[in-house]
């Protein structure tokens, strides 16, 4: 009950934005869903149009941000969202004619339960901003300051003839221009509209699994029990909102809606006119580009899907000794993969979603799989070989395929951990699929337990998922990634108007260390100094958060590196108070808001 009233005070305050956001994704959905009408036409049933294009949106929303970008930027276009209200009443009567007669069975039941799980969905994470001063983790000052850059570029007042890349330390921007268009377009503050944005997003992106497994199977049931393993079966990917991974969850929804697309052109290729084939691959193409837009790594894993496909086909070519034998050598090699990888502290906790954490819903989808792969072999192996792939992924480096981007592997931890529920959902909605079919070949034998057969199994698993997440799913934010308090954003702001435009801060910082390497990447920032700079555009320098500054070889490495002032956040990982209090001859104190603290460095000569 907290929960629900939690979400509804955060909608009565912020009711303008979710309803702009809400506007684009429908208006988006709706333009996929046209296009898709006009290849496909009656092929396909409404419920399938409406789940591929909840996740199609953000193409064509992903194109009108950047469209937005260039003419705002050369002052030809000054957007309200209003704009896509109307353009959504238009597309709305366009799309009423293109779809009214319906050749191919469709259930009105599963096209408005998909829709309310969607509004539902979105009530309930907004519970999740009721409790976050601001986006968690210092990845969100980062896109914080790249959207802001692309907000101010494209005043038309700071405009110019080109476009002016936002940051040089980033190069996946699709997810900034999205952010930066809906903030400029509804007046809202960045932090506000980067927190609605992204739990929508996360609200959205589940219910694409029922699209291939719908398709595939047949089994309504089947296809909502993916969408709820999808959405609330395990911590992944709603948690990697704690780590700021916004651009990489706008991603999963490109990456399911090319793997939509894909399968469509497989399964159509034979049917459809040349034309209408090649518009397909342009839409797949497309969303290709765009996918690498909002995350490189997309790429990678839209190439794993790809290989895990093409290699599930020949597969089944081969004898059934053959086949039986490559079977079982990849589930061996998963089996030592998990073994080593468990051996390596710095990628141990890829499986806390799926084991400890989510560990009732595993043993659900692993006895699942056994009808997965005994009813829809093909599929069922191509998923269980992704996820052979994706682990291989953290081991192989990127040195001699791209030479800029040194001790990297072509996937890291936190992105593996974050996608690793797309195939596990794949094989437990083809499982429980199989499972139905399974039941219904048997049902003569079941005497009195007939009522096990067809849908009722269904019916049994989804409320297995949903117990579950009643129990163990969290919607709030986790305290492990919250670095900033009330008392920060006070002394933040006091900062921004007291402290000289030119002095640099000493903010805390940890070592960034995710690769299978374990070598050092960078210093990421552990406390609310990672906000100093994109509120108030001073310098920061980042310094270990454990170092003695009360050593004076600590004191005068500050000297050396021109050191002005000292920041101690009220939470996070933050430097030792008492340190820089046991010298005032070398820190005089400025500002203390509880635990949040600001320093100046007066001691050097």
């Amino acid at each position: 009950m907290k929960l629900l009233w939690d979400s509804l005070f955060v909608l009565e305050d912020n009711w303008q934005p979710v309803l702009g956001i809400l506007s684009l994704i429908l208006l988006g959905q709706i333009l996929v869903w046209v296009v898709m009408k006009l290849i496909f036409s009656h092929s396909l049933t409404k419920e399938e149009y409406f789940s591929l294009g909840m996740v199609g949106w953000i193409l064509p929303a992903s194109l009108i941000s950047v469209l937005w970008y260039l003419l705002r930027t050369a002052g030809l276009l000054q957007f309200n969202i209003w704009t896509f209200i109307i353009l959504l009443v238009f597309f709305a009567i366009l799309l009423f004619f293109l779809v009214n007669k319906q050749n191919i069975q469709s259930s009105k039941a599963i096209l408005l339960g998909l829709l309310l799980l969607f509004c539902t969905s979105i009530l309930l994470r907004l519970a999740y901003i009721s409790k976050a001063n601001m986006p968690l983790y210092f990845d969100s000052a980062r896109h914080y300051e790249i959207i802001k850059n692309l907000m101010v570029n494209s005043e038309p007042s700071n405009s110019s003839a080109s476009f002016i890349w936002p940051t040089t330390a980033y190069y996946h921007i699709g997810f900034h221009f999205l952010t930066a268009f809906l903030a400029a377009s509804m007046h809202m503050e960045i932090t506000k509209t980067m927190l609605i944005l992204g739990q929508m997003i996360l609200a959205a992106t589940p219910l694409s699994v029922f699209f291939i497994i719908k398709h595939e199977t047949k089994s309504n049931s089947a296809g909502l029990f993916a969408v709820l393993l999808a959405g609330i079966g395990w911590s992944m990917p709603a948690y990697a909102v704690n780590w700021g991974k916004y651009p990489a969850l706008t991603s999963l929804m490109l990456i399911q809606f090319v793997l939509g697309l894909a399968y469509l052109a497989d399964q159509n290729r034979h049917t459809l006119t040349k034309q209408k084939n090649w518009s397909l691959y342009a839409m797949l193409a497309l969303g290709i580009i765009i996918s690498g837009f909002f995350h490189s790594r997309s790429l990678i894993m839209i190439a794993i899907a790809i290989v895990a496909s093409v290699t599930a086909k020949w597969w089944q070519t081969l004898p059934r000794p053959a086949r039986y034998l490559v079977f079982c050598l990849l589930l061996l090699g998963i089996l030592l993969e998990i073994i080593f990888i468990r051996t390596h502290e710095i990628l141990d906790p890829l499986f806390d979603p799926y084991g400890p954490e989510g560990l009732l819903v595993t043993i659900i989808v692993l006895f699942l799989s056994i009808f997965a792969q005994k009813t829809y072999p093909e599929l069922a192996f191509s998923n269980i070989l992704a996820i052979f792939l994706l682990l291989c992924s953290l081991f192989i480096p990127t040195v001699n395929i791209i030479p800029c981007f040194a001790n990297l592997t072509l996937l890291d931890r936190p992105f593996v951990e974050m996608i690793l529920y797309l195939p596990l959902s794949f094989l437990g909605g083809l499982g429980l699929a199989g499972l139905e079919q399974t039941l219904s070949r048997q049902q003569a034998r079941f005497g009195k337990l007939r009522l096990l057969h067809g849908g009722t199994i269904g019916v049994l698993f989804i409320g297995l998922i949903l117990g579950n997440a009643l129990i163990q799913y969290e919607s709030y934010p986790s305290d492990c990634c919250n670095i900033v308090s009330r008392d920060d954003l006070i002394a933040l702001d006091w900062m921004g108007k007291n402290l000289p435009y030119d002095a640099r801060i000493l903010i805390s910082a940890n070592e960034l260390i995710v690769q299978t390497s374990g070598s050092f990447q960078d210093y990421s920032p552990a406390d609310a100094g990672a906000w100093i700079t994109p509120l108030t555009s001073r310098v920061t320098i980042p310094y270990l958060y454990d170092t003695d500054l009360g050593q004076e070889k600590n004191f005068n490495s500050l000297c050396k590196m021109g050191i002005d002032y000292i920041y101690i956040g009220a939470i996070g990982q933050r430097f030792h108070a008492a340190r820089l209090k046991s010298h005032p001859d070398w820190y005089k104190p400025l500002l203390s808001i509880s635990r949040a603290e600001v320093y100046q460095v007066i001691g050097c000569g």
